[in-house]
Parts: structure tokens; sequence; C-alpha cells
């Protein structure tokens, strides 16, 4: 908006840069004075383009192009925090345990005696919330074992844990329990190993189930005695664990989807009136790895206002929960795209944006496998990553009544007028936008004080628009400034002006929205006629 300041205070440029054709100037009277082009000096042409009358705006990280109706659009791109997998899931350390009875009598038989002893056990695997994992690839951890006994005599005993693989292949440890002996430990790395959690203890399919054989024979000689609920003990535990990937259900849980304050200082050069935008956009752009549906709230999305006033996304995009899809079984290592396009048609966007905010508050929330999308067969991997990123799309289809904008450049051409005793300024405007603006000249001095002002007056004219929605006509206008002796001895001591402008777009004040097109000029001629003290010395 900067530019459209700098193209008001054209109407007191006073630095000579001969280009300007005097032939758009004509003979005016103001009272006793007459602006006469063969006495002007010619200031200089200007020509601004819709996108550089907003070129500032690339300064705020904004975008500036035509978009496929060639209506000239601001975007604005932010980067959300993407989740890592590590960070999204945690597979808790286990621990089981249990005990097999002999469940024989016998006391010192005549004879040496084995007796045998066998049970499949099920254990049910420890998990944060909902999940259920058919199998886990490891990338660490550490799967221990220990086994006592209280049996009166020799046991011998194979463990074949059915649910769990090493690198070499299925886990299994023999050992023996002497009577009266110390207990087995033993361990294994689990560097490369697998959990293979699919099957229940029947054979059947199901998740989350860690499957364990406990086989023993107790040798029973004339000497010992054993009763039927002596035992065999074991606890097992895998530990500190990490996964490569893991497969089955991931069940409902929080991702990190991360929050962006996203400024918009642009607007807070305006002041009063108002703009309203037509047509803005939202659109949320979710690069997923992960082999789970995510469920997206847009609950946490709030513009505030130069007042700091906060105003929160309403509408149909924030009651509903979006979905961002995910790669299948067969797609695992792809990127599945989801664009979420919050627009005027399912959000109150177009007020957020039309409040002037100054800052864009974005707080995206994320879960996996919503309970509104068909239930899917799950995946993730440790390289497995959700990357977020929102773009702000907002097309220059606006509606702009009295808005008022300022800005403060400085001014250090005082010296320059120490001979001068009156100035005329002239300026013709030739203007193809739909938008016309008023401005107000306010000289500064080093203090901050205004010395002298130019008053409010129109410094171009908003051009007409057709039925086929462009201008149909450039818009001429002129405008004259004179500012006599005692004004210029005043501005002499300026240091800055204050440019104060007011825009409006054509037809304002019925409502209508008007389009600025990229091949929209705004074209400037200027002059000034000076009168000067003529030193009679010759010096």
């Amino acid at each position: 908006m900067k530019r459209f300041l700098l193209a008001c205070l054209v109407c007191a440029t006073i630095t000579a840069v001969p280009s300007c054709d005097l032939k758009y100037f004509e003979s005016t009277e103001f009272g006793d004075i007459i602006f006469d082009p063969s006495l002007a000096i010619p200031v200089g042409s200007i020509t601004y383009t819709v996108a550089e009358l907003f070129e500032e705006l690339n300064e705020g990280g904004a975008v500036i192009a035509p978009n496929a109706e060639d209506v000239v659009t601001l975007t604005f791109t932010e980067t959300l925090q993407s989740q890592s997998a590590s960070g999204f899931l945690t597979v808790l350390d286990q621990n089981f345990g249990s005990s097999l009875a002999s469940g024989t009598n016998l006391s010192n038989p005549p004879i040496a005696t084995t007796i045998s002893v066998s049970e499949l056990y099920s254990f049910d695997l420890s998990q944060t919330g909902d999940e259920a994992y058919d199998s886990i690839l490891f990338s660490a951890g550490s799967f221990d074992f220990t086994a006592s006994s209280d049996i009166g005599a020799d046991v011998d005993f194979t463990a074949s844990f059915i649910s769990l693989e090493d690198a070499a292949g299925q886990i299994v440890m023999n050992g023996s329990l002497p009577s009266g002996g110390a207990a087995f430990s033993q361990s294994a790395s689990l560097v490369n190993g697998k959990g293979l959690f699919h099957l229940d203890d029947q054979g059947n399919p199901s998740s989350s189930k860690f499957l364990v054989r406990i086989e023993y024979t107790i040798s029973v000689g004339p000497t010992n005695s054993i009763t039927a609920d002596q035992r065999v003990s074991f606890n097992l535990g895998i530990n500190n664990t990490t996964f490569q990937t893991i497969y089955g259900n991931v069940g409902n849980q929080a991702l990190n989807v991360g929050e962006q304050d996203i400024s918009l200082d642009f607007f807070s050069t305006f002041d009063g009136g108002n703009i309203t935008f037509a047509d803005p956009t939202i659109r949320f752009i979710f690069d997923n790895s992960f082999g789970f549906p995510l469920g997206i709230d847009f609950q946490q999305i709030t513009a505030v206002s130069g007042s700091g006033t906060n105003i929160p996304l309403q509408g149909a995009v924030v009651d509903n929960l979006q979905v961002v899809n995910a790669p299948t079984i067969t797609q695992q290592g792809d990127f599945v795209r989801t664009e979420i396009e919050i627009n005027a048609g399912n959000s109150n966007i177009a007020d957020l944006l039309s409040s002037k905010p100054t800052r864009f508050l974005v707080n995206v929330g994320a879960e996996s496998n919503p309970t509104n999308v068909p239930a899917a067969y799950n995946f993730i991997d440790i390289s497995n990553i959700l990357d977020a990123s929102v773009e702000i799309e907002v097309p220059l289809e606006l509606n702009i009544n009295g808005l008022t904008a300022e800005e403060v450049v400085n001014f250090t051409s005082g010296a320059d007028l120490s001979d001068a005793t009156r100035l005329l300024f002239r300026v013709i405007a030739e203007n193809e936008l739909p938008l016309g603006g008023r401005v107000e000249l306010q000289f500064r001095d080093g203090s901050g004080n205004v010395i002298y002002t130019v008053d409010d007056r129109p410094a171009f004219t908003a051009a007409s628009v057709g039925l086929d929605g462009r201008t149909n006509e450039v818009a001429m206008s002129t405008v004259d400034i004179l500012i006599p002796e005692e004004g210029i001895r005043i501005i002499e001591n300026a240091t800055t002006i204050n440019v104060v402008a007011t825009l409006s777009t054509t037809d304002a004040q019925s409502g209508a929205s008007v389009k600025l097109f990229n091949d929209y000029e705004l074209r400037f001629q200027l002059a000034v006629q000076a009168d000067a003290r003529v030193n009679l010395n010759g010096n």
C-alpha cells in the first residue's frame, strides 16, 4: 500500500526530473494566478502497475502475481512444524510372567522317572491407547528372560517365543534349573528383530498377542519328591525398544502438526474505513507418508485485528473434522498429498481478512484414524513424516470504502525552496483502476509537529466498470496545489511529510466488489510553476 501513498505524494513532488511533455497541461486561472505551461517546469511522468502499487508486500513475504483470471493476487506461504514418526508413537516396554505347575505328586520312585510338562501362554501387549499391533520391526532393544523352580528335582526347560524373532530367527532359550539351584537368566538383542503379534493361542488372526510355549522335563530319582503344586516360574521383558516399522492399527492418537503466528503487517498501514475481500482462501497442504488417515481440526485459527480483537474461524470447515488421506500398504514409502481449502463458502474467512488483521494465528490439531473415515490397515515407519504448510491467497477482488492509510516519508527539499515565493503544482492522472484516492499532506518538523497542511483533495478518480467486470475507460483527473510564500517559508523547516490517503473503489457505497487486473495502470504527469526572488546584483 506504500505505493498508493507515494502515488498520492506526487502531488507535492518538487524535484525536477525533465521527462514530461507539457502538451498535457492547459492554462488555468487561480484568481490572479495563471498556470502557464510555457512557464512551467516538467517534473516527470510516473506509471504504476497494480503489482507495483502493492510491491512492498513482498517485504512481508507475499508473492504478488496474477491468478488464472489475470487478477493480481497476494499469496503468503508458511510452513508448519513437521511431525515425525518417533515423536508420534512410542512402543512401551513389555513385561509378562507366569508359572507352570508340575501337576504330579511323586515321592522317591524306585527308578528314575521323567515327567514332561508343556503349556502355551498368550499375553496382551501393554499399549498407550487403543492401538493394535500385528507386527513390529525393531531397530533397537533387548529381550530378557528369567526362570526359576521350586520343584524338588532337576528341571530342563525350553522356552519358545513364538511371537519374537531376532536376526537369526525365532528366539528359543534352553536351560536347566537344578533342584535348589540358581535361577536362569538370558538376554537377546532385538536389533533387526521382529515381533509377530497377529495370532491368538488358537492360531486365529488377532492383534497385540504375545505367545510363548514353556516346556520342561523333571528328572525324579529315588531320592527326590515332588508335589503337584510345585512349579517353574518365568518372567520376560521387551525393553528399551525403538521401532523401524509397525503394522496393524495405531489407534486414535493426537499428532502435533504445529502452530504458526503469521504476520500481516501490511494491514497495519490502514486506519479508518473498510476493506472487504470477495474471494480469499486459505489452503492447507499436507504431504503424508504415515500409513493411516488423519482428522484435522481447524478450531484454533484466529485473526488478530489491529486493536487486538480475536476473530475465530467459523463455519462448516471448522464444525466438521477434515480428513488427510494416507498411502496404502502397497504405497509404503510414498507421500500422499491432501489440500484442504478454507474459503468464503465454508467459513467466515472473508470476515477475518476484512478485519484488517495484523496477525494470523494458526494452530492445527490432528488425530490418527478419525471416526468419520472407514477403517484402514495401518503402518508406520520411522522415516514417515507429515509435512504441512499453509497458503493464504487473496485475489484483489475487493470493496474499499473510505479506507484510510498513512505513511511518513522523508522531506529533504526544504533548502531548495529558499528563493521560491510561490509554487503551483499540477498533476494529471490517467487511471485504469477502479480505485480512486484523496490525499492530505502534513508537513512535520524534526519534533514530529505538523507545521503545514495541504488539505484533503482528490488525487485520482476511480475508473468506471463495465458489465464484463473490467474498467471501460480511462478516468482522467487534474489536481492543482498552490503553496504561497508564507507556506513555503514554513515547509522549509519540514523534515518529513505524513501522507494521509483515503481510498475507495468504484461504486464502493453500493457494496460492489471490483477486480484489479494485472494490466491496469495508473499514470501521472507532473509540472510545477514557481515564482522566485530575483537577485538584482546578479550574484
